[in-house]
């Protein structure tokens, strides 16, 4: 159960409900809605940071699924488990990412660069970078600093508000036994 109560379409502010579209919204947009002014400001930034980009979607994944490991915030890492395995990350792959696990062969370089990157930025943020440097452009570091960053932003505002996870992502871990 939320710390807070999570608004309903029903419940919406006039400034939050173009965010609810049709269905349920995210926890994440449900507690926004409190504050709209915020919902306003946030949502187009995460579509950006979170969106298309020159950084591939498998990649931001494993950084966002590793940060949120390891900030321990579980509506996250069951979030991004589900939403890793869409970006073609293998069940073995998302469990290392978990901390569950060493990291597999699969993990090339690059991608291995990323887990080492997330951990610093997570742990000693001012040595982050030079994890990255060699395996990404200038323009991606900075792309991938921001997933990485916002990510740990909304690792604890998830947690602090203790948001659940959505009933179709439950059932989805339930059926994969994670």
């Amino acid at each position: 159960m939320a710390n807070i109560e999570l608004i309903t379409r029903g419940q919406a502010p006039l400034l939050a409900r173009v965010y609810f579209g049709e269905g349920d919204p995210s926890p994440i947009v449900q507690a926004l809605a409190h504050v709209p002014e915020f919902l306003q400001a946030a949502m187009p930034f995460l579509g950006t940071v979170y969106g298309d980009s020159s950084v591939p979607e498998r990649q931001k994944e494993i950084v966002v699924l590793r940060a949120s490991a390891r900030n321990a915030c579980r509506y996250c890492v069951q979030t991004h488990t589900v939403v890793a395995w869409d970006a073609g990350l293998s069940a073995d792959e998302a469990a290392a990412l978990r901390g569950e696990c060493e990291l597999p062969p699969s993990f090339d370089e690059r991608e291995r660069a990323l887990v080492a990157f997330t951990d610093a930025l997570c742990d000693r943020p001012a040595d982050a970078v030079r994890c990255l440097s060699g395996f990404f452009d200038e323009y991606q570091i900075v792309e991938l600093v921001t997933v990485g960053s916002l990510t740990i932003m909304l690792n604890k505002f998830a947690t602090a508000l203790a948001l659940p996870v959505s009933a179709a992502t439950a059932e989805r871990l339930q059926r994969e036994g994670v």
